[in-house]
């Protein structure tokens, strides 16, 4: 490793972006939250800013084909998050509940080219929904709320196209058996990938976490890397990152901030993690950390010092366990590939 694999970890992007895409962005969870504000119902900003999540997977593409991309990302998320709080009203069904979903969706989104984020957000809010014990009552209005952000987001995405100065990329239409013919290797992929985050949400229980769902989600975020370089950089950038957001929060939220002046550092926040998410991942961690548990602190009441612990502990046994799943799940598929390309040799040889 040394200096040159820091660079590495440490460098910072320029990616090509849409003004107008940052500024939807803000404008999305500036909307949820000053609803919820207004309406004097924290529940908006909560499960609303889980619908603004669709906003993340917006791309340059023709408007119908963005619309109808955007509202099969918003349906398999909210999906997810509906199971994930079903299932905690039967203890033991929560791992396979997540598992089910993490296979779905990394398929899904592997299959079909859908670039990262992927299939994280629809495990995170899974978990998550595992992790809050919702009662029955109450999810009709939370999933209405949920789908709030969705519709908000496929609007504010409507806007921001219509803006777009470079021409729309177009994407060619592929029948799913060959989609599958042309990646054999997705559904192993899929099987590891749904097993550890199945044993992540198994050991999260176990451990009795108080915000477990911070251990699954770290191990999401850690798998997402292209290969097992990318994910072992992932893996220390998390952990350098949220050991920075966790101070920062520290000050943030010891701050005597109104309700009015943190929602509009949540939004902030939330601008400035949709631009150096692009740059980097460690910086966009610097701000992920503090926006996370500001909201969390808004909506839970929890005490800060138990916040900042419970994010620390999750995100570093999280990340752990995703760089060991990624190393099995390497190993497992080269192995997959080398024996699959073998056997093609020897048919073609028999022939």
């Amino acid at each position: 490793m040394g200096t040159p694999f820091l660079k590495e970890i440490f460098h910072l992007n320029k990616p090509k972006i849409n003004p107008m895409q940052l500024f939807g962005s803000g404008l999305s969870m500036f909307i949820i939250l000053f609803t919820s504000y207004f309406l004097n119902n924290m529940a908006i900003a909560s499960f609303g800013s889980f619908g603004i999540f669709v906003f993340f997977y917006y791309q340059n593409l023709p408007l119908k084909t963005l619309l109808l991309r955007l509202s099969a990302v918003g349906l398999y998320i909210f999906a997810s998050y509906l199971l994930g709080a079903l299932s905690t009203h039967i203890g033991w069904l929560a791992p396979l509940v997540v598992g089910f979903i993490a296979f779905i969706g990394r398929v899904f989104f592997r299959l079909y080219n859908i670039t990262k984020p992927g299939v994280f957000f629809g495990v995170m809010v899974a978990a998550m929904g595992a992790s809050m014990k919702l009662p029955l009552a109450i999810l009709p209005s939370a999933s209405l709320y949920f789908l709030m952000g969705i519709v908000l987001s496929l609007l504010i995405a409507t806007i921001v196209n219509l803006t777009e100065k470079t021409p729309a990329t177009p994407i060619p239409k592929v029948a799913l058996p060959q989609r599958l013919a042309n990646d054999p290797a997705v559904l192993l992929d899929g099987i590891f990938y749904s097993g550890m985050l199945f044993f992540a949400v198994y050991l999260s229980q176990g451990l009795q976490l108080n915000n477990p769902y911070w251990l699954v989600v770290s191990t999401a975020a850690i798998l997402q890397g292209d290969n097992l370089r990318a994910m072992l950089h992932r893996n220390i950038q998390r952990i350098f990152g949220t050991t920075i957001g966790i101070g920062i929060a520290a000050l943030l939220l010891s701050l005597p901030l109104t309700t009015i002046q943190t929602l509009l550092t949540i939004t902030a926040l939330y601008v400035i993690v949709e631009c150096s998410i692009r740059s980097n991942y460690a910086l966009a961690n610097f701000f992920i950390t503090p926006m996370s548990l500001m909201l969390a602190a808004l909506i839970k009441h929890q005490y800060v010092t138990s916040l900042l612990q419970d994010r620390f502990v999750g995100i570093v046994l999280g990340s752990l366990l995703g760089l060991f799943a990624a190393w099995i799940m390497t190993i497992g598929l080269e192995f997959y590939n080398k024996a699959f390309h073998l056997h093609e040799t020897l048919d073609k040889e028999n022939d």
